[in-house]
């Protein structure tokens, strides 16, 4: 199979992304420097300076961009499906005809991927045995492992898309081949008729084979956060606390990622991360109880020596797409089977029209509210990918408390019991996660035309959480220190 590139009508060109084979030289010198500085600005000790970079390379590992993909894959391995088979001894019957493998490429150059990493940060000693320290962290990510379908049908030019915006595909496209009283023709009737059912192996730049996942080193991301925290302890209390303002971006989180819908426009797919959280704060905590310190015996024994200590952190959620699930699935009609068929159209404000009571979705095994307003997103305009874009929505926040309680029986000089009495999500209280952002809940029609507007208030689990974050968990135990 040949390396990445750029393709235009079935064909590799050497271009501005991917290193096809004959177009690259492997990588034989990686250098990666590293350097680092501490100032005391005022001398004094009570100030620090600090800063850093450096350039780490690290060579992909077994599932990402190398041989191991290759494992258990056509044409190497291949087991083979007949369909519509009358009567036993037709099993293997010369007449059947085999679907065209779905195979895997790799590149045939190892490209290692690097990050580079900088921050400068300042720490101060104040008064009441506190540290603060502001920083500043980056990071960079280049030659990422990404996929894509190296065999994606082209799609349709925005200038040759016959549907007007807003207009989506409906059956009377499909049957007539017209649309907007003209006959469609070009490459905008192939991607058509693909949108409509047919199959896109016929129309694939490679033929005889169907999807082709190639595995690549050709992601890029970026990370700058702000990074505050402070530190106190004061006799028999120790507490701090950490806030960070950050932004991760990406056009692919990771070699899994699978919400891009073009695989000649990865650059479209840059947002932000999958694992992006944009605010996060922690505070813990360490107190041990002053009280029966001075007394002996039993007293002593059984209430002296209690530390009570936990963590408490606030967090916004992580980022998800809202996915076209409805109608005519490949609206784009590209047969990209190893990415998303498409995106929604945004057509008004997610976050509008919920009231203080959200909808609950009484299906989805999960008693959760709606989110997000379904009637903001309609289905994407005719053979178009659809506007909304990766990553667009956040999943819920979380607010969670987790503390534990520990007590030490000092038996001798050098053995003890301890006693630890933990507690996990200690309020018991709800946190959702994961919403589900495939709009797979139909169509609201209007005098028998499809409006492409999604019908999902109560009867789907579009925009409700599908999952929770544990209840609260308690656990005892008790170890031996010797």
């Amino acid at each position: 199979v040949p390396g990445s590139g750029n393709f235009f009508n079935g064909q590799v060109q050497c271009g501005s992304k991917g290193v096809p084979i004959g177009c690259s030289k492997g990588h034989l010198f990686n250098p990666a420097p590293r350097l680092g500085f501490a100032w005391d600005p005022f001398g004094d000790g009570k100030t620090s300076l600090r800063g850093g970079y450096g350039i780490f390379f690290e060579h992909t590992n077994g599932i990402e961009a190398n041989t191991e993909s290759l494992e258990g894959s056509p044409p190497l391995v291949l087991t083979p499906t007949q369909v519509n088979v009358v009567g036993y001894t037709n099993l293997g019957a010369g007449g059947e005809t085999i679907a065209p493998l779905n195979i895997v490429s790799i590149p045939d150059q190892v490209t290692w991927p690097y990050v580079q990493q900088w921050h400068l940060d300042v720490q101060r000693e104040l008064p009441g045995k506190t540290t603060l320290s502001v920083a500043y962290v980056g990071s960079k990510g280049t030659h990422l492992t990404d996929i894509r379908d190296l065999n994606q049908v082209v799609p349709t030019p925005p200038s040759q898309n016959p549907f007007s915006f807003g207009q989506i595909i409906t059956a009377e496209n499909c049957a007539t081949g017209v649309v907007n009283g003209q006959t469609v023709t070009g490459q905008a009737a192939i991607n058509l008729g693909i949108a409509c059912g047919n199959d896109a192996d016929y129309s694939r730049p490679f033929y005889g084979v169907s999807n082709i996942t190639r595995i690549e080193s050709e992601a890029n991301s970026i990370y700058n956060a702000l990074q505050v925290s402070a530190r106190r302890t004061s006799g028999d209390l120790t507490y701090s606390v950490a806030y960070t303002y950050s932004h991760a971006i990406d056009d692919s989180s990771s070699r899994t990622d699978m919400f891009f819908v073009n695989s000649y426009d990865l650059a479209a797919s840059r947002s932000s991360g999958d694992y992006d959280q944009r605010h996060i704060l922690n505070f813990s905590y360490d107190y041990q109880f002053p009280f029966f310190k001075k007394r002996n015996g039993f007293v002593h024994a059984l209430a002296a020596g209690w530390e009570l200590s936990g963590i408490t952190t606030i967090e916004t959620g992580q980022p998800f797409s809202v996915t076209d699930s409805l109608a005519y699935v490949d609206n784009a009609g590209v047969g990209n089977g190893v990415g998303t068929s498409a995106y929604l159209d945004v057509v008004g404000d997610p976050k509008a029209g919920l009231g203080p009571q959200k909808e609950l979705a009484l299906n989805s095994g999960v008693f959760a509210p709606l989110y997000y307003n379904p009637t903001a997103f309609a289905v994407p305009t005719g053979l178009t990918f659809g506007d909304a874009g990766r990553n667009i929505l956040r999943e819920p926040g979380r607010t969670n408390f987790d503390t534990g309680l520990f007590k030490r029986f000092a038996v001798s000089e050098n053995k003890a019991f301890e006693f630890r009495w933990e507690l996990f999500n200690l309020f018991n209280h709800t946190q959702f996660a994961m919403i589900d952002g495939a709009a797979d809940c139909g169509l609201t029609p209007s005098d028998g035309t499809d409006l492409g507007v999604p019908d999902c208030v109560g009867v789907s689990e579009f925009l409700h959480p599908t999952a929770a974050h544990d209840p609260r968990i308690m656990q005892f135990g008790l170890k031996f220190l010797f």
